[in-house]
């Protein structure tokens, strides 16, 4: 079917036959459903992943379709004028729960897919912390992850209400996902989970969906290519941090100022002071070296 027909018209999308933005029939009326429910003090929670373990498929396409077909949906809804944007896409936890506060409600957002070394203790801290509180923020958040079955559990079954497997179809080519609600994701994970197989759950329908950025594309792609930059950068150890301040004011003071007493400034005990010490010296440090 197809939506947004005056934002939309012949020309504007890629390989566009008729105006609006195409959107799965049936997608949209589970979309509708939930559009109905969440003004009962719910926040919806999604997942989406990809069980070819493949960037690329378009997970972050189909999900800002998602979100500009949703703001439409609920602005109709509701009488309101809600708007989906750059605003409506985090792609850390920490810029998730940030941005959660400060959009009105029944807002869609997106928590992008991103590549981290701490990927999985982090997704799940935050989540943890932003879950104690948002229930009455009433916004509908898709989380995109590598995996569906390295969710943690209470995420997985209890806390989301669906779970979208963008894929590849043959020849790598892009637009399809299946849909699983409640119970068919449950069954998915349970069974699933230990051979990372998604061919032991059935799915409830299956989709397509087609190209189209929701968002600029040229904005995207700068605040995912800056989000990357960023995970590339060393990441600086407070500790080592600690460690060099203290060696340079023990130098800068030397005769002035003992270990000892420095130490007692810094809240560590003689022997940690004579460890940080040897760091920079290579050896034991002279001060508490003879004590």
């Amino acid at each position: 079917m197809k939506v947004l027909l005056n934002k939309y018209p012949i020309g504007s999308l890629p390989r566009q036959k008729t105006p609006g933005r195409y959107i799965d029939g049936v997608l949209y009326k589970n979309m509708k459903e939930l559009a109905r429910v969440i003004s009962k003090d719910n926040t919806i929670l999604g997942i989406c992943s990809s069980s070819t373990f493949e960037v690329g498929a378009g997970k972050s396409v189909f999900l800002q379709q998602m979100g500009e077909i949703w703001t439409e949906m609920i602005n109709e809804m509701y009488g309101l004028n809600l708007e989906f944007s750059m605003k409506n896409i985090a792609f850390k936890p920490k810029d998730l729960i940030e941005k959660a506060s400060k959009l009105p409600k029944y807002s869609f957002l997106i928590l992008d897919e991103w590549e981290d070394s701490h990927y999985w203790s982090e997704f799940a801290i935050s989540l943890r912390q932003f879950f104690r509180k948002c229930r009455q923020l009433n916004l509908f958040i898709m989380v995109v992850c590598p995996n569906f079955f390295q969710v943690p559990m209470s995420y997985a079954i209890s806390r989301s209400v669906f779970f979208i497997d963008v894929r590849y179809g043959h020849g790598f080519e892009r637009g399809f996902f299946s849909f699983y609600n409640f119970k068919a994701k449950k069954d998915l994970y349970i069974k699933g989970k230990k051979t990372q197989n998604y061919r032991v759950g059935k799915p409830n329908f299956f989709g397509t969906f087609a190209d189209g950025y929701a968002v600029p594309k040229a904005e995207y792609l700068k605040a995912k290519r800056i989000d990357l930059d960023e995970d590339d950068k060393p990441k600086v150890d407070k500790k080592d941090i600690t460690i060099e301040l203290f060696n340079q004011l023990y130098k800068h003071f030397k005769g002035r100022i003992s270990a000892k007493d420095l130490a007692e400034g810094f809240s560590i005990t003689e022997r940690t002071a004579s460890v940080w010490l040897a760091k920079d010296k290579g050896g034991l440090s002279e001060d508490l070296g003879r004590k």
